[in-house]
């Protein structure tokens, strides 16, 4: 009998292993992306046409690691934030230990192809009251008996609902493993619009410095022309406030620079410290994939946005979850089989100890429950109906946000280039102007003029350069191909 329950314990054992496997399932950490397996992506791709109300229509510096950087204060680069932002966001974390949950579940379900086992003891103490039976003894007796038990069920066959449901569960996994994967992309796009308004907010101090520059300079022509009667004195403190202003406009936009770094702390999940010094040599982004016509675009957004696979995956745990609660209609074929052994501690000639066993094959089948198989059924279907709407409208949103994203893009590269000769223009008419009022030829009101225009085309030539850059963060994005510096497993 030892060896028997070693076996037991064996298999047991065994069972326990490949339950562990389930983690295998997920991403390794929540810093990876999760590799989806050839087998998880959709068998067809539906247009939202399709998706009718009823169904669907068929160096030294360089190797420290960012947080190393970021402790050491160095200066980060856009790299580095990411980087940080994988180790310390808390949205994907939250998404990452979901997928976990859906892992567990996965296993949990997938536990039913097993058999279940379960042993049992006990010791009890038993009255025997003897009134008159031949060849036996007459008064009252007191027994102790002690015995083992050990009970074994095993489902073999249910019309594959087992087979369903396990499917149900694969399928709910992958929709959490992409939904994980969305929220990474969704934090790289964060990191990136974050990074480019603190460089558009640095790059407008840098032009507020210009502006105050010119202005300072001219009122100091303003000023000297008062001092020698050539010029007045309203001009002179004409020329003061405007340069007060820019003073102003100045100290704006460092207090506009140090909420971006908030801003940006915020979004690496970091507190902000002065330590966070952030790197303001960027280069405008550029893009191949954004050369594509939007058409284009459009259809690799509705086959690689991870979001809309997390939609087609749950449609089809809905699809899998119905056909297990049809299913559910019949019968179930299985075996068991129980080990009982008892003896008792008193040492009487007519107590032996006992020793049975059984095997069983067993047929159940539910012919009626109170209609609740049918509610579920429903349920099921109208569930089913219900995720077919939900892939339809991440299809629809994904579509409009390429469009938006695409044009938006395009029209950014326009108003760059129209920005920078703007500037130009600008500055040559600024400076052609200061010639002149050194001269004598225009006024004071014409150098202000002309400097206010170069001041609204340098922060103008500065915001294009931002909108730029999130332009093209937020177009990759939208067709799914943000996954800057975030390895696979």
């Amino acid at each position: 009998m030892k060896d028997f329950f070693l076996k037991i314990s064996l298999a047991l054992s065994t069972v326990a292993l490949v339950a562990c496997s389930v983690d295998s399932q997920v991403a390794k950490n929540p810093t990876k992306f999760w590799k989806a397996p050839s087998d998880a992506m959709p068998e067809t791709y539906y247009r939202p046409s399709q998706i009718q109300t009823d169904g669907i229509v068929e160096n030294q510096e360089e190797a420290l690691c960012a947080a190393e950087k970021l402790i050491a204060g160095k200066v980060l680069s856009l790299e580095d934030l990411i980087d940080i932002a994988l180790e310390n966001n808390t949205a994907t974390r939250g998404y990452w230990f979901s997928a976990k949950v859906y892992a567990a579940q996965k296993g949990k379900v997938d536990a039913q192809y097993y058999p279940s086992v379960s042993v049992g003891a006990n010791v009890y103490r038993q009255k025997t009251r003897q009134i008159s039976v031949v060849n036996y003894a007459v008064g009252t007796f007191w027994d102790t008996g002690y015995g083992a038990s050990l009970d074994i069920n095993w489902l073999l066959f249910d019309f594959g609902k087992r087979e369903s449901r396990s499917s149900a569960a694969r399928d709910a996994l992958r929709a959490a493993n992409f939904s994980y994967n969305q929220s990474l992309q969704d934090m790289v796009l964060n990191v990136y619009v974050a990074y480019f308004n603190f460089y558009n907010a640095m790059a407008s101090v840098r032009t507020a410095k210009a502006n105050l520059d010119d202005a300072k300079s001219a009122y100091e022509a303003a000023d000297a022309r008062f001092k020698n009667s050539v010029g007045n004195k309203q001009d002179a403190l004409r020329a003061l406030a405007n340069s007060k202003n820019a003073e102003y406009s100045l100290e704006s936009a460092r207090a506009s620079v140090e909420e971006a770094r908030a801003n940006l702390a915020r979004v690496l999940g970091i507190e902000i410290t002065h330590d966070l010094k952030i790197s303001n040599k960027i280069s405008i982004p550029e893009s191949s994939e954004a050369q594509k016509r939007v058409e284009d675009l459009m259809a690799s957004a509705l086959k690689s946005r991870q979001d809309v696979l997390a939609s087609y995956a749950n449609y089809a745990a809905a699809q899998k979850t119905t056909q297990a609660d049809k299913l559910d209609y019949l019968p179930k074929i299985g075996t068991k089989g129980s080990f009982e052994w008892g003896d008792f501690a008193n040492d009487r000639y007519y107590h032996t100890p006992s020793n049975n066993y059984s095997v069983a094959a067993v047929l159940t089948w539910d012919l009626f429950d109170g209609f609740t198989r049918k509610y579920e059924l429903i349920s099921a279907q109208a569930k089913e109906r219900a995720a077919a709407q939900e892939l339809k409208q991440a299809q629809i949103e994904v579509v409009a946000n390429v469009w938006s994203s695409y044009y938006a893009y395009k029209s950014a590269l326009k108003q760059l280039e129209s920005t920078k000769a703007a500037v130009k223009a600008s500055l040559e008419a600024y400076e052609a102007t200061k010639t002149a009022y050194d001269n004598g030829v225009s006024t004071l009101t014409d150098l202000l003029n002309s400097q206010s225009l170069l001041s609204q085309a340098r922060q103008q030539k500065v915001n294009a350069e931002s909108y730029v850059a999130t332009s093209v963060a937020h177009l990759a994005h939208s067709v799914g191909g943000l996954t800057a510096n975030i390895g696979t497993d």
